[in-house]
């Protein structure tokens, strides 16, 4: 029987977890799972199998769904219309129109009363409360219990012991402490729940079209007017460094990777595309698992730590590393790679 793998249909599947060990395959209906050399761990048994997270995993058997371990036993039995969110040993299980949450470890299962649930992010998960006619985010403990008052337009993840909260859209007000204490707070900030990264975060002002970086007791850090020409991508800070552009010649890009101190570790120039209009044309992915993208001519390619071409940039379609592999698609295959750039499981497309 041929090797095969798919991309998930709303869930791609590849594994977020540190620590990657297992990653999913799905054929005709038949999910399994591999590990990073391509052998099979967990025979394809299941109706369709999801990412590994935190040693367990969301598997579907005629159309209910259920979670399994890392040895592939079933731990949260196939009762389920809807599973998802698995984070931290927990996993968010829909009853009607209200989701609860469910302790894989002791095996309890919490009433359904909230509209939604965030995934579990140090110790704390967002919830969505109605109140009166309106909803509102909050966040529970992993007994399910409130513990920051929900009252909030939208919430991002605690990341660093901190999360982002707004009052209304793209207008994030500023940062709670797990006490649900305001430690940070915005007079304008146009950015959408961006979690603090490697001590920092991006902020942008209405009208502005360069994000600048704060630390944790808001000091900018980077600051946009001092770095331009160079532009920041407002992402996220990976292996101490994130990705930079300065467009302002029409038809090239100069682009590369600033660490938090706001010095160009790595640049490059690169012609653009006429069929690209000014702000659209990028290049380099932020880093993953100590590989970065990098996207020319509709193909791509993976560079390493040292900013060293490492994977040619051959690949008609891929996706950040995740762990040792990568899902990308070439010629008349499509499946994982390894870090050496050699497949590792693959179908025929």
């Amino acid at each position: 029987m041929k090797k095969f793998f798919t991309v998930c249909l709303f869930l791609f599947c590849t594994i977020k977890a540190f620590g990657v060990n297992l990653y999913p395959i799905n054929d005709s209906n038949s999910g399994g799972y591999i590990d990073k050399n391509g052998n099979i761990k967990i025979k394809q048994q299941f109706s369709f199998a999801y990412r590994f997270k935190d040693n367990f995993a969301i598997v579907e058997k005629n159309n209910k769904f259920g979670v399994i371990n890392s040895k592939g036993r079933v731990v949260v039995g196939f009762k389920y219309d809807e599973l998802k969110n698995l984070s931290e040993n927990f996993v968010i299980y829909r009853l009607g129109d209200k989701f609860g949450i469910i302790d894989i470890l002791k095996n309890k299962e919490y009433p359904a009363i909230f509209y939604d649930i965030k995934p579990f992010n140090e110790g704390l998960a967002a919830v969505l409360v109605k109140d009166e006619n309106n909803l509102k985010w909050g966040f529970i403990n992993k007994k399910s219990e409130i513990v920051i008052e929900p009252k909030y337009f939208s919430v991002g993840d605690f990341s660093e012991g901190l999360a982002s909260y707004s009052f209304e859209y793209h207008k994030t007000a500023g940062y709670l402490n797990k006490k649900g204490k305001s430690v940070l707070k915005f007079e304008d900030n146009a950015l959408d729940n961006k979690n603090f990264s490697n001590g920092l975060v991006p902020i942008i002002k209405t009208g502005e079209n360069a994000c600048s970086y704060i630390n944790k007791k808001g000091k900018i850090v980077i600051n946009s007017k001092t770095i331009a020409p160079y532009k920041i991508y407002c992402g996220s800070f990976k292996n101490g460094v994130t990705v930079f552009y300065n467009d302002e010649k029409e038809d090239e890009i100069i682009t590369g990777f600033i660490d938090k101190k706001g010095k160009i570790k790595y640049s490059k120039t690169f012609k653009v595309p006429k069929i690209y209009s000014k702000g659209e044309f990028s290049v380099f992915n932020d880093f993953s698992y100590g590989m970065a993208q990098m996207n020319l001519d509709y193909k791509t390619g993976y560079i390493d730590k040292n900013f060293k071409l490492k994977i040619p940039i051959m690949f008609e379609f891929g996706r950040d590393f995740e762990g040792d592999l990568a899902y990308i698609k070439f010629e008349d295959r499509e499946g994982y790679i390894n870090k050496q750039g050699r497949w590792v499981w693959y179908k025929n497309r």
